[in-house]
Order: structure tokens, then sequence, then C-alpha cells
């Protein structure tokens, strides 16, 4: 692949750059200058181009036009962990099908250099590629790259990452220049995102004039600002999620007519604008936010006797659109890694009755497989990386796709290899470097992110007991059945150690983890409590996981509601609710449980809340969080009692339940097509399913 840059001679400051922004200080990133360089390219010829088939990359980050209209930006972000500050293991490049029905095609290009979020990954060298073949009507081909003959110049007016200043003296167009390919970008296997405005506000302010404005949108969207002028103007744009929070703000000096579209993705759900016409003349000023999402062909429903329950399933689904990107944001406030993998895999299984579409958390999956792979195994949440294990099973399982095993494997062995060193002669977990993330919740002072050994060690060791039964199946499931005899009789035995170590049979709960002296290293593990902890948390994974040798159900009776235990985030209420159905208490106790997601909604249903505990008395919760929608995977999910009978939707079974609604009308997409649902009280249910699945 042919990748091009500016000229080294002409700009050698604009060369270099900084792998991530973890870890590097203010004092490194002084040494690395922020750029925006444009890139163009003009085709001409005697027959029409019928279209145009384009792979497109950056370093960093990228906005592509095709004959004048926007048609993308990219690339297909690498992923990453918090400890990954070296460049991710594999770049993507995006792939682009164009009508053009002319014979010109005119390629531009907006290619920012420094990473800016959390999620942003960089080889260490700024660059951009775009190559590709164009049809012509005749039936003819011609493949193209970038080279010398593209034209390129740093995009001057594009100060820093939220700062636009068209005063500053543009410079002239000279030949890119050809440069190494060090990216080696593979085509990513998803589809490029839709995008959609959200908001288009007008406005003429004469010549003088200064004018404040707030704009409120129906929901809260991951959104790019866009600001277009036919005059000079100085714009100010605020946004936040909601009025009063903290604020994202760009600053944008026109000193005449011209067009800004922000690099950075914001949260917005409000918008303050500060205008003022510095010129003679009247200034037209057009703002929009143009929202990007990942494009679904078919989307689930679910509605209900209960209007509550419906605005929290319409709200769930929502935040989940606007995490998913070209990989899962945890929130487009936040914009963090893949390293959040608890997050991802409650994605996952909204995703199955929301939007069906599994290509993006497959891509998650491999992603984080190799990061895993090239680091021995380490992931900076503990617990995280055991949940991964949880989603591949569970994603192979929706799909049936078993190449993704396959690439998954490799990271498989290195995790469980890695937590081999973790291990004491207890035979459970003693000694790994944090346990978290536990919740988002303080317990006697401590964050359970990360909390010290006595309140973290039990819950690490449940997770570890989960990945080892999902690994028996995984391991099953490529044939490996050696392997799979070896993790059953692992599993059997830790489960008899865990329990021996972590049980109190005086109290009939699990404790929380050993007081023995551990931690105060890494510089964010505390040192150990001397306390004895006992939580919910522990024994809500012994019922889920099953590793209580006896009724689970009475184990849960205990802590459900018990409010001396303290209470958890809805994030954890995912592994609560998949308890409760378990031992089946689904119909005592899960409707009222999901019924602590309607409050939230009703104080704002613009956005999910991220929590409804603050961890801190001053903690400002985001409303673009879906970590906590587990209700939208539930409210269909628990009302249609669903068994996936064979990998890949093939074969499903179903043994719907109302919990005391008196009506629920569900459908969801699969491969095959629509399945569709009809429950009414006192009446037998209406299943509807597509050609290629068969009811059991």
């Amino acid at each position: 692949m042919s990748w091009i840059w500016l000229s080294g001679k002409t700009y050698p400051e604009y060369r270099e750059n900084f792998s991530n922004i973890c870890g590097i200080g203010d004092e490194a990133r002084a040494r690395f200058h922020y750029c925006v360089a444009e890139f163009k390219k003009s085709f001409s010829f005697d027959k029409k181009i019928v279209k145009a088939f384009l792979t497109v990359s950056a370093d960093n980050a990228f906005r592509l036009y095709v004959n004048g209209a926007f048609t993308g930006m990219g690339p297909v972000l690498p992923g990453g962990d918090f400890l990954c500050r070296r460049p991710a293991p594999k770049h993507y490049a995006n792939q682009y099908t164009v009508g053009v029905g002319s014979e010109k095609l005119e390629l531009f290009a907006r290619v920012r250099s420094l990473p800016d979020k959390v999620c942003d990954y960089s080889r260490s060298r700024c660059g951009f590629l775009c190559e590709g073949t164009l049809l012509f009507e005749d039936g003819e081909q011609l493949v193209f790259a970038a080279d010398e003959s593209w034209l390129c110049r740093p995009a001057t007016a594009y100060t820093d990452h939220l700062r636009f200043d068209s005063s500053q003296i543009e410079k002239e167009y000279e030949a890119a220049e050809v440069i190494p390919d060090i990216w080696h970008a593979e085509p990513a296997p998803l589809d490029m995102l839709a995008f959609e405005t959200v908001a288009d506000e007008k406005y003429t302010l004469a010549p003088g004039e200064k004018k404040e404005c707030a704009v409120e949108l129906n929901k809260i969207w991951g959104a790019y600002p866009f600001v277009c002028t036919n005059g000079a103007c100085r714009v100010r744009l605020q946004t936040s999620e909601l009025p009063g929070q903290n604020t994202t703000e760009e600053e944008l000096n026109f000193a005449s007519a011209g067009e800004y579209f922000s690099f950075r993705m914001h949260s917005v759900g409000f918008v303050t604008l500060v205008m003022e016409n510095p010129g003679e003349k009247a200034a037209d000023v057009s703002v929009q936010l143009i929202a990007s999402y990942y494009p679904v062909k078919e989307e689930g429903s679910f509605v209900c006797s209960d209007e509550g329950f419906n605005k929290v399933y319409d709200v769930c689904k929502h935040t989940l659109k606007i995490c998913r990107q070209t990989i899962h944001l945890d929130s487009p406030q936040h914009q963090e890694l893949l390293a959040c993998t608890g997050d991802y895999y409650i994605d996952m299984l909204m995703t199955l009755y929301m939007y069906g579409d599994m290509k993006l958390s497959e891509l998650d999956l491999i992603r984080t497989a190799d990061w895993l792979a090239a680091n021995a195994g380490r992931m900076f949440h503990t617990t995280y990386s055991l949940i991964w294990v949880q989603m591949l099973r569970d994603c192979y399982t929706f799909t049936g796709n078993k190449e993704l095993l396959y690439k998954c494997e490799p990271a498989l062995n290195a995790l469980f290899g890695r937590f081999d060193s973790y291990f004491g002669e207890s035979g459970v977990i003693e000694y790994p470097p944090d346990f978290m993330f536990v919740d988002w919740t303080v317990v006697d002072g401590y964050s359970m992110h990360p909390p010290p050994k006595a309140l973290g060690q039990t819950v690490l060791n449940a997770f570890y007991y989960a990945a080892l039964t999902n690994a028996v199946d995984i391991f099953a499931r490529l044939g490996r059945r050696e392997k799979a005899a070896e993790f059953r009789e692992r599993a059997r035995v830790f489960k008899e150690n865990f329990n021996r170590e972590f049980y109190d049979a005086e109290k009939g709960l699990y404790f929380d983890g050993k007081n023995d002296a551990y931690g105060g290293f890494y510089n964010y593990l505390p040192d150990n409590s001397a306390k004895r902890y006992y939580t919910k948390y522990p024994d809500i994974l012994a019922a889920a996981y099953g590793l209580f040798p006896g009724d689970a159900a009475q184990l849960l009776e205990k802590i459900i509601f018990n409010d001396e235990m303290g209470d958890i985030q809805p994030y954890f209420t995912s592994y609560l609710l998949l308890a409760v159905k378990k031992a089946g208490l689904f119909e005592k106790y899960g409707m009222r449980l999901l019924a602590r997601w309607k409050p939230v909604v009703s104080e704002c249903d613009k956005g999910l809340k991220e929590g409804w505990i603050a961890p801190q008395p001053d903690y400002s919760f985001d409303h673009s969080h879906s970590w906590g929608g587990i209700v939208g995977y539930y409210l269909p999910g628990a009302l249609l009692n669903m068994t996936i009978a064979e990998p890949g939707m093939k074969k499903l079974h179903f043994a719907p339940a109302l919990y005391g609604l008196e009506f629920a009308d569900i459908s969801f997409p699969t491969p095959y097509g629509k399945v569709s649902v009809r429950l009414r009280k006192g009446k037998e249910p209406v299943i509807s399913v597509p050609e290629g699945i068969t009811l059991v």
C-alpha cells in the first residue's frame, strides 16, 4: 500500500507522533506539533466513471470527500488497552463504494495528526492512504494509488484540536511525499458509519452584532459540529449533554466566508452558541451537528402494556446506538478503549434483540484478542479480561462463526497462561496486579475501581471460574478434546478451592477477599484492608455461575434487597439478573429489579444515565452510557425466554411469560430475517420466524 504525507523537507515538524494519550505527559506532548493536512487529486477521462471502490486510511483521523460531497470519516479504530502505550497490534483501512456518474473524479481529504481521545491510536508517524479502482461505463477498470501526483498542504486554520482560525496565512499546495508503509492496514470487516444531521440552526448577524443562543436537542447524540458562514464571524460553541453540566468548547474565527467540520465527537444534547460579527457586512451562519453511528439493516422493537418499560427500552436502544461507532464506546462522552470489556459484553447482549448485527462485537473481540496475544495475556482490568472469554462464547452462540473462535484461540491460551502466574498455594488467585473492575461504587471509603484485595479477590476468582467453564465449551467447539477435558477438571478443582477459601459457613455468605498484606503497587492498587467484608458482589456471581454448591435461590434471597449489604449499580445488576433467572426467581424479583430503571429514565429520557448511586458526592454522571442498559436485554429476553439450540440462531426455543404484564409485542432481527412474538394475557403466544429458523 502506498502512503503519503507532507514533504519532510518543507514540514519536518509535522512528521512524528505519539502513539496514544495514555501515559504521555504535557512535557512529552509539547514535542509534537498539531496539524491538519489537506490532500487532493483530480482525475479526468473521456468516458464516464460509474463507481469508485476506495481503500482509505490515515495514521490518526481523516475526513474524505468525493466530488465535493462528504463521504466518510475514519479510520476504523484499532482498539487497545490502557496499558497499550505503543502502537496497537493492527491498523485498519475503510472501504467505500461510491457512485460517480461523471467523467471527473475529485478526491479530497483532511487528515489530523495527533491523537485526541483515549480511543485514538497512532503508529507514531503521520500518514495518509488512498487507493482504489475506478469502474467505467464500458466495463474497463483503472487502478490507482496515492503518490507524488497528489497535492497537499497543512490546513493552517486548524490551529488545535478545538480551535480554528481562518485568518492564518494559507500555505500553497505542493507534491506529496511517498513514505514507508509502517501501518500494513487491513481492510476493516465492517460497514462504514452512517451520518445524520441532528441539529440545523441558521442565524444572521448584522455588522458588529453579538448574539447568544441555546439549542436543545431531542436526544443526546455523539455528534460533530459543522459551521458554515458567508462572511466574517467569531463563534464559541459549547456543548453538554444536559443544561448546567460540564461543557466542551470549540472556538472558531472566520476572517471571511468558510466552513469548519470538527474532528471531535461531542456527547451533546444541549448547545450554547456565542456569535459575533466583527465585519462591515451581514453574515449568515449555519450551525449543524452531524451524528455518527454504526448502520444496521433492521432493528428490533419492544412494546408492552407498561409505558414505563416501553420508555426504558427506547432510551436503552438509543444509547446503544450512539455508543456503536467503529468500536463500541463506553459513551461518546468518555470515548474509552476496548479495555472496557464489561461494557461491551452488555452492549453485545443488547444488540442481540435491538439491532441483530454482530459484526461490530466480533471485531471488538478480535481486536481485544490481538492485544492479549501481543501483551502475553495481560490487560489493565483483570476482571474484564476474563469477561472477554464469556463474551467470545456467547458471540459464537449468536453467530455460529467458528472462524471467530480460531482467530481468538491464541489470545485465549495467553490469557490463561497469564492467570496461572497469579495463583497461590491455596489454589485460587492470590497475586494479580489488580482486582478491577468490580462496580462503580464505594465501600467503606474504598472505590471498587480498583478495590483492595479484601474487597475484590472473590469477585475476580468468580469471574475466573466463569472463564474456565466458558473455555471448556470453546475448546470443545474447536475440537480440542484434551484441552476441554483439562479445563473441565480445572474448573471442578477450582470450585472446591473457591468455596473452601471464600465461603463463610457460619454466615451462609461469601466474603469479598482475604486480609493479608497486599497492594500499594502499580500506583493504583490500594494497600489491603484488615477488615472482612460481606457485600452482595461475590454472592451474586457465585449464584450466577454455579459456584455455590447449595440452593442458589436461598443464597440470593438473603441479599437481593438487603440494605445492610449496600447497593449495586446498573452495571452489576446485569449479573444479579442472570443469577435471579438461573435460580428460578425471575417471576418473584425480575420485574421489580427491572423497574429500578423507570425513575432513571423519567429523570432523563434523552440518554441512559451512567448509574444510580453517585460514587462521590460531587460526581456528575453522563447520560450516554450503554453499560447500564442490561434492562434493554432482559425486557425482551426474559419475556421471550429464548434458548438458542444451535449456534447461529438456526434452532430456537421459546417459553414466553408476561410476568404480570397485560401484553407484549416483541421483534428482533436475525441473519435470516425478523422473529416476531405476540403475547396476550390468557392467550397462547403467536411466534413467527423466518425461513431458515426452526422452532424446537
